[in-house]
């Protein structure tokens, strides 16, 4: 424990910090489409020559996956005294992932899909620093 603390500053810094942030990404990204689902709208996007359905198991996955690699890349920066830039690459890629959204097969699938990408962003820019600091 000691050496951990010597390298990054603080026994708190790790990867388990991020879960907390993750669950909670995936499960307010889950309650989207579970509200989209019990409102009729098919979470369908262009795929090819055809559509493929966004299922519940991909935004779970998708949330954790996206929360963890935001969290290694918060620590990363911090090390360096570079955390600032954290907020501006989490701003980028937000700004990346909305053209996502514009696959959809319809513009219900589409603000449903566009209400994900942005719960899960505020999840995580909010909550991995909240985290860090902790």
């Amino acid at each position: 424990m000691t050496d951990l603390v010597e390298r990054t500053g603080t026994a708190r810094d790790s990867w388990r910090n991020d879960l907390p942030v993750a669950g909670v990404a995936a499960a307010s990204a889950a309650l989207v489409w579970v509200a989209a689902r019990a409102a009729g709208v098919a979470l369908d996007v262009h795929a090819g020559s055809g559509t493929q359905p966004v299922g519940l198991v991909s935004v779970v996955v998708t949330s954790v996956v996206v929360t963890m690699t935001a969290g290694a890349l918060l620590r990363v920066l911090s090390r360096r005294r570079r955390r600032r830039w954290w907020k501006v690459v989490a701003l980028g890629v937000l700004s990346l992932s909305a053209l996502g959204p514009l696959s959809a097969a319809t513009a219900a699938a589409g603000l449903a899909l566009a209400t994900m990408h942005l719960v899960v962003a505020g999840v995580v820019i909010v909550g991995l620093p909240r985290r860090a600091l902790a």
